[in-house]
């Protein structure tokens, strides 16, 4: 792993889920972009080192491919649902706060 990126990619995690917890200007399709080019670079790039986490285990990001469908083919619906806000909430929590530790492959 380079130096720093999992610092960067924890930093990204934690900016993301303010953005989301707070109301703002920014359109939710503008943030679905966003959310969704992270997801993408998480699971090419990116393996779990470690997770304390309760929800997402394993040492990849496989679980992503059902999100990564909804953010493209439904990214307002997708961001308004209380299931999938839930489930990336809880992982951006997760990465931000160190449950989630990640290496670039």
């Amino acid at each position: 792993m380079r130096s720093g990126e999992g610092e960067d990619i924890a930093a990204q995690a934690k900016a993301f889920l303010t953005s989301l917890q707070q109301p703002h200007e920014r359109s939710s399709a503008a943030t679905a972009d966003d959310l969704l080019l992270f997801f993408y670079r998480l699971r090419d790039e990116f393996r779990i080192v470690r997770s304390a986490s309760e929800r997402f285990k394993g040492p990849s990001f496989s679980f992503l491919h059902e999100l990564l469908y909804q953010l493209e083919s439904r990214p307002d619906e997708t961001l308004l649902s209380a299931e999938w806000r839930t489930f990336i909430e809880v992982l951006l929590s997760d990465i931000g706060s160190g449950r989630i530790v990640v290496a670039h492959t």
